[in-house]
């Protein structure tokens, strides 16, 4: 994680995603368009977004690894009694 953007004292800069949006237009090529909503502010009251545009391979790709992120993530989990 070398080339993520850090903070002053070196930890990750990162925001908490509040929301998203996905949409295909009906005349596309196969395009995704997935807009990201992230909180700016500690409180979550300043929402930015940023919008983005995705092949199928691209979108299947990112779900296929996020999927397996949360997977291992669940894995580790506490199990209940």
């Amino acid at each position: 994680m070398d080339s993520w953007n850090k903070n002053g004292r070196r930890s990750l800069r990162v925001s908490p995603v509040v929301g998203w949006k996905v949409a295909t237009l009906n005349d596309s090529e196969g395009d995704v368009f997935l807009r990201l909503e992230f909180s700016v502010s500690p409180d979550n009251t300043d929402v930015s977004t940023l919008q983005f545009v995705l092949s199928e391979r691209q979108a299947r790709d990112m779900s296929a690894e996020l999927e397996a992120v949360a997977d291992w993530l669940s894995a580790r989990a506490p199990q209940p009694n």
